[in-house]
C-alpha cells in the first residue's frame, strides 16, 4: 500500500487452547503470533502522541485476551477473528490510528512434537472483513467476529450509562476493560484488566464519565440473547474472586 508504514509485532507466544484434536481441548499449548499493521505515514511533526499510531503494548494484550478467551478450534478462525477485530475502527475511548491491512502468521511449535512448526498466514484488509453494529438496551455492540467457537463483541456504554445487572447460565464469557473510567460492581475498573465470568455470576458495569466507555467481550458460544438474564440489582454485588481476574495490559 502507498503512503503506508508497518507496525509490527513479532514472536509473541501465548500459552492457549488452540486446536480440534481432544488433548488440545484440555492442555495449553503456546502459539506463537507475528502481526504487521498497516498504518498511513506518520504526519510530518509527529510526536508523543499515539493517536496517529498504534500503542503496541494493548495491542497485544487485547489479542493475547482474545487467543485466550477464544479458545478456536482452527487456525484460520483465530487469524480471520484477529484480523477482524485489529480492522475496525477504533472506539472513542482509544483513539489510535486506523488500521487499513494486516498480515498475521500463526505458529503451533509443540503440535507436530517439535519435529515441524506448522503455522497460518493471512492478509486482509478493511475491505475484506464484515462487521455488525446493533443497538440494544444499554448501548451499542460492534459484531466483529462470530464462529462455532465465539462470539467477539466491542461493548459501548454511554456516558452516564450501565450495562444493568445480569448473569449467564449457557455462555462462558470474558470481558475487557479497554480504558480507565467504568465502575464494575460500584467500585473502579482500571484498563487492561480483564474478568472470565462463572455461569450465574452477577455482574454490572456503570459509565460515570462524560465519553463513551468500552468493553471488549468473548461469549462462548456466540451471543445467545436469551441467555442475556437480567436481575435487580443487588444491594450488595459481589466482588470478584483473583481467580477470575487477569492483567493483559
Amino acid at each position: 500500500m502507498n503512503n503506508m508504514d508497518i507496525i509490527s509485532i513479532n514472536n509473541m507466544h501465548v500459552p492457549c487452547f488452540i486446536g480440534i484434536h481432544r488433548h488440545e481441548r484440555h492442555e495449553r499449548q503456546t502459539l506463537i503470533i507475528d502481526v504487521d499493521m498497516h498504518v498511513e505515514a506518520f504526519p510530518v511533526g509527529f510526536k508523543t502522541s499515539l493517536q496517529h499510531s498504534v500503542d503496541y503494548s494493548k495491542i497485544y494484550g487485547e489479542l493475547k485476551f482474545l487467543l485466550e478467551a477464544g479458545q478456536f478450534r482452527l487456525l484460520e478462525t483465530a487469524a480471520q477473528a484477529l484480523s477482524s477485530y485489529l480492522l475496525a475502527s477504533p472506539p472513542p475511548d482509544r483513539p489510535q490510528a486506523q488500521i487499513h491491512a494486516v498480515t498475521i502468521k500463526l505458529s503451533k511449535p509443540s503440535a507436530l512434537k517439535s519435529e515441524a512448526i506448522p503455522s497460518l498466514k493471512i492478509h486482509r484488509t478493511t475491505a475484506d472483513v464484515k462487521t455488525g453494529h446493533e443497538s440494544n438496551h444499554f448501548g451499542e455492540v460492534d459484531i466483529l467476529h462470530e464462529s462455532s467457537d465465539c462470539g467477539i463483541y466491542r461493548l459501548s456504554i454511554p456516558a452516564g450509562g450501565k450495562i444493568p445487572a445480569h448473569y449467564h447460565d449457557i455462555m462462558a464469557e470474558g470481558e475487557l476493560a479497554l480504558s480507565d473510567g467504568l465502575l464494575l460492581q460500584g467500585k473502579p475498573i482500571p484498563a487492561g484488566l480483564a474478568h472470565f465470568w462463572p455461569q450465574k455470576f452477577i455482574h454490572e458495569y456503570q459509565n460515570p464519565t462524560d465519553i463513551t466507555r468500552t468493553v471488549l467481550c468473548v461469549n462462548r458460544p456466540s451471543f445467545i440473547r436469551a441467555d442475556e438474564i437480567l436481575v435487580q440489582t443487588p444491594s450488595e454485588l459481589m466482588d470478584p474472586p483473583a481467580n477470575i481476574k487477569v492483567r493483559y495490559f
